[in-house]
């Protein structure tokens, strides 16, 4: 993400007045370098692939996704090491230093410090590093001193255990002795073989106990000593572990025991099969023709996985499974470049991967606009140009899932749209308005904002629309069709905006238009196509005018995929007003956005297949430096492209500002989200003989695509007949002989095309979303946390209940604890920091119930004010006393920010409280509160409306 803190870095790389870049849509295709991209160990199946190649190897320790992405030598990308935890990886390297060395991070950098470095005397090492050699689950190097050779190999867990073996050779003539002492700012007293401390994760997020111990060591002066003598020509493999351990991740401990307990060589293996078993359960099997662009792809699917923090953090920031921005630079879940993240995460089997980020944004932006995470306010704690509420939508429709999980979502998408209008539309004409580039997510490139200054009503309104229309969907599924309605009667308003205020018919051009003086902004950029691409825009030939600037490369090239058109950017820099001028993966995902729509529902003359699919190659080519397979680098962003080669690549590296594999799922193999059980392909042809995407996750079914083209004559997948065929769970559902849309029925076994039907069935168990049911205890719990519970469609009895309290703070209502949703405002705060607060609910008449949902506010980073409470009772109110419930079993049994579970034998009564000991030097503060009645006879809802509640307090 180009920040304007870094808008004008690159000035020098600019276009000048008159001069456009030196791309072309007749520029052709890129070409690859680099040495043979590795073949899979398995064959094609319609079945798993994935399981397939990995099963193939999964006695042993050398596997083919590491072997694809290796990294051998001098990276030219840096160091960056590659293996990395849920929560824990190295933010910097030093591969010099053995252990690990560097800056060690839980979610981001504790302290600018070493996790732990092992030192070996007498000698001095030094690493060979044209020995070296990392993929992903692992690095190997190698270091010596004279005769002495120590071959390091080091990987980080799941559960975030750092583990160095160290194999240790004398090549000398002669025995020598060694001494090894093992060090850690993060761990430095302790007794017997083991050294234990504790220290708070960045931001004081979370606590760390970190632990180390190592093979033979022992604890000697804050460190571990350990002596080895080691045989002319022998070699002696020692092992060091460091647990980073924290309550909320339990196996993190258990994880730790086990590494300290395994021999090295057990270790080693046990964690690599586990690392490489990971894809084989998440990640779908796909080939092209190009090895480049087929690298690229598990290139991306690695990024993903390197750039996602899974920490569980309780409270409000993060606690879901979520996709970061930048791991080893800015670092946080921000809101510009989740959606295109979500994109490429919903293709991951596992539903965690998408929801978890759709859930956090909803969960923490205060029922409003997204949101910046504020786990870390320096990055960016804004609101930014974002389509998440479209893309979380999409997310559903492939993976399904009880209405509530489909409730939750239309809350978000809905406050998210009326809150970025609130925000940004001063005039409420419906569409946003800006006055700083930094907002579109583009910077110094956005050249529309120097043209004059002032806010403008901007196109990026298109994403209000489709994000009202993803609340509207959202909202007809789980049946509320007041609500689906107005947020499509809004969507039309938005729509309308559009059309009427931004269409320049002097220029047959959509531009963004200055409010002081309502004048058309004559200097665009790809921004102005965002209409087009979530069809906001009415086809008609007058509209679709506005596509002709894509055939001219001097406006907008299809490499590289700058921001800016390219003669209002030199007219800009003619102006005095150059900016800058870089280009990156969130350029050519909007690109592919806009293709993807306009050459299904705009047909034009300026717009083509080839184009997209040379997209899809320089796309392919500009990860990898100069060009070559062995070395990709997703940079966060170029610059100065002389024709023929990238001169500057950003200093992030291995980042996801973008995505791309979507791509090739839903245009190349064509697969389109839909809202029922059907499955529809819809491809763009853009010349390939073959090519397959196997195993997705499609709803409660495993979705294969191929395509092998019959008119070459040649067999690409063997047992798979020619044409364009669906798979579901392994059985061939539906051929047609050449690659053309169609749709298929599961209940029927009908297709829909233009094409020529060669085979189809009926397969009538494949679901609609609405019917999916995930039980599995990840989602379970996740979802709990965002105040969903998906082992039970029950009703909640603090909905229209009577809320009161004690105390409620400024700022807070007890309303904010009974609206249904567990967001971090609106929510009430106890005015105490030292006693007891209580928050009572009153239903009006007696009810039975055994469970109480608490959902604590936690302030953290932003400030100190509200913590989880000390301790905490459910009590009620017995006709004369208030008396605690008996039996509670609290989870967890110490409060926790967010989410805890009390439940209990069944009582009656008509008022409950929760009565809340603060936590020191804190307030008590409720997001949310639930009540159940599970297992008995559930209560008719009394209303859907929290704010009919009346809140009232003793002090305010």
């Amino acid at each position: 993400m180009r920040r304007a803190l870094f808008a004008l870095l690159l000035v020098a790389g600019l276009l000048v007045a008159g001069v456009p870049a030196h791309a072309d849509q007749t520029i052709g295709f890129p070409t690859f370098g680099g040495p043979a991209v590795p073949a899979p160990p398995a064959s094609f199946t319609t079945g798993n692939t994935m399981q397939a190649i990995y099963d193939a190897e999964s006695s042993g320790t050398d596997f083919w996704m590491d072997r694809l992405l290796a990294r051998p030598g001098n990276d030219p990308a840096g160091t960056w090491l590659m293996t990395r935890g849920r929560a824990l990886f190295m933010k910097t390297h030093t591969p010099g230093t053995l252990g690990f060395g560097g800056q060690v991070a839980y979610w981001e950098s504790i302290s600018n410090a070493n996790a732990f470095s092992v030192a070996i005397t007498p000698g001095t090492f030094t690493e060979q590093v044209s020995s070296r050699w990392q993929a992903p689950s692992h690095w190997r190097s190698r270091h010596t001193s004279g005769s002495i050779i120590v071959n390091q190999t080091k990987f980080i867990t799941e559960n975030n255990v750092a583990v160095a073996n160290l194999a240790i050779t004398n090549g000398g003539s002669a025995s020598t002795t060694l001494q090894l002492r093992a060090t850690s700012p993060y761990a430095t007293s302790g007794s017997g073989s083991e050294l234990t401390g504790q220290v708070n994760a960045f931001n004081n997020l979370t606590t760390l106990y970190p632990r180390l111990t190592g093979d033979g060591f022992t604890v000697s002066s804050g460190g571990l000593n350990r002596s080895v003598t080691i045989a002319a020509g022998a070699t002696v493999t020692v092992k060091v572990v460091m647990g980073f351990v924290t309550n909320e991740i339990p196996a993190s401990r258990t994880e730790y025991d086990a590494y300290a307990g395994y021999s090295a060589a057990t270790a080693f293996a046990t964690h690599v099969r586990a690392y490489n078993r990971w894809w084989a359960e998440n990640v779908p099997y796909i080939d092209v023709p190009e090895p480049a662009i087929k690298k690229n792809i598990y290139y991306r699917w690695w990024l993903m996985r390197f750039n996602h923090l899974d920490a569980d953090i309780p409270g409000q920031t993060f606690q879901f499974p979520i996709s970061t921005e930048g791991v080893l630079g800015y670092n946080n879940a921000i809101a510009l470049t989740q959606p295109m993240h979500i994109d490429d995460l919903k293709y991951l089997r596992n539903p965690i991967y998408s929801y978890g980020d759709w859930l956090s944004v909803g969960q923490v932006s205060k029922n409003g606009r997204f949101l910046d995470n504020p786990g870390d306010p320096a990055n960016w704690s804004n609101s930014y140009t974002q389509y998440i509420g479209e893309a979380a939508w999409k997310s559903y429709q492939i993976h399904g899932g009880q209405p509530a999980i489909a409730a939750n979502l239309a809350r978000y998408a809905e406050q998210d749209v009326k809150g970025q209008l609130s925000y940004y539309d001063t005039d409420n004409n419906r569409l946003i308005e800006y006055d700083w580039g930094a907002l579109t997510g583009n910077d110094a490139d956005a050249v529309s904002f120097h043209w004059k200054s002032g806010r403008m009503d901007r196109a990026e309104s298109a994403y209000q629309y489709s994000g009202a229309l993803a609340a509207a969907q959202a909202y007809e599924a789980i049946g509320n069709t007041a609500k689906a309605n107005e947020m499509r009667t809004l969507a039309t308003q938005i729509q309308n905006a559009i059309v009427n205020v931004l269409w320049n018919p002097g220029r047959q051009l959509f531009e963004h238009r200055l409010k002081s003086t309502n004048e058309w902004v004559p200097w665009k950029e790809i921004n102005n196509y965002y209409p087009f691409s979530v069809g906001a825009i009415p086809n008609t030939a007058t509209y679709r005018q506005a596509l002709r600037l894509y055939d001219d490369p001097a406006q907008y090239p299809i490499f590289p995929y700058y921001t800016a058109n390219q003669v209002d950017k030199a007219a800009a820099a003619a102006a005095g007003n150059p900016g800058s001028n870089n280009f990156s993966t969130i350029n050519s995902t909007v690109q592919f956005r806009l293709y993807s729509k306009v050459l299904r529902d705009y047909p034009n003359e300026w717009m083509t297949a080839t184009d997209y699919k040379k997209l899809l190659y320089w796309n392919a080519w500009a990860q990898y430096v100069g060009g070559n397979t062995q070395w990709p680098d997703a940079n966060e962003f170029w610059a100065d492209w002389n024709g023929s080669s990238i001169q500057y690549r950003s200093w992030i590296h291995h980042n996801i500002l973008g995505s791309s594999n979507w791509t090739v799922i839903e245009d190349v193999a064509g697969l389109r989200p839909r809202n029922d059980a059907g499955v529809q392909l819809s491809p763009i042809n853009i010349g390939w003989t073959h090519f397959a995407v196997n195993n997705l996750r499609y709803r409660n079914a495993d979705l294969t695509i191929v395509w092998d083209d019959p008119a070459d004559g040649v067999v690409r997948y063997p047992g798979v007949p020619q044409g364009y065929s669906i798979y579901v769970n392994g059985n061939r559902a539906a051929t047609v002989n050449s690659l053309v849309p169609f749709t298929w029925n599961p209940a029927t076994g009908a297709v829909t095309t233009t094409g020529t039907v060669a085979f189809s069935t009926a397969m009538p168990g494949l679901q609609a979303p609405t019917q999916v049911t995930h039980s599995s205890a990840r989602m379970v719990d996740m979802l709990a946390k965002a105040g969903v519970d998906l082992t039970a469609n029950l009703t909640n009895l603090a909905t229209g209940a009577t809320a009161t309290a004690s105390t409620t703070a400024s700022g807070s209502s007890t309303a904010g604890a009974v609206d249904g949703f567990p967001i971090n405002e609106p929510f009430w705060g106890g005015g105490t920091t030292a006693g007891q607060d209580w928050y009572e609910l009153n239903f009006g008449s007696a009810r039975t119930l055994n469970e109480v949902r608490l959902y604590f506010k936690d302030s953290r980073p932003a400030s100190s004010t509200y913590r989880a409470p000390a301790s905490y009772n459910i009590q009620y109110y017995n006709g004369s006393t208030w008396v605690n419930v008996p039996g509670q079993a609290k989870t967890p049994a110490a409060p926790r920010a967010n989410y805890n579970l009390v439940q209990f034998p069944a009582v009656s009564a008509q008022r409950v409280r929760v009565l809340a000991t603060a936590a020191s030097g804190a307030r008590t503060g409720l997001t949310e509160v639930k009540v159940f009645n599970r297992g008995g006879v559930v209560q008719p809802p009394t209303s859907n409306l929290a704010s009919t509640a009346t809140p009232s307090a003793s002090w305010r």
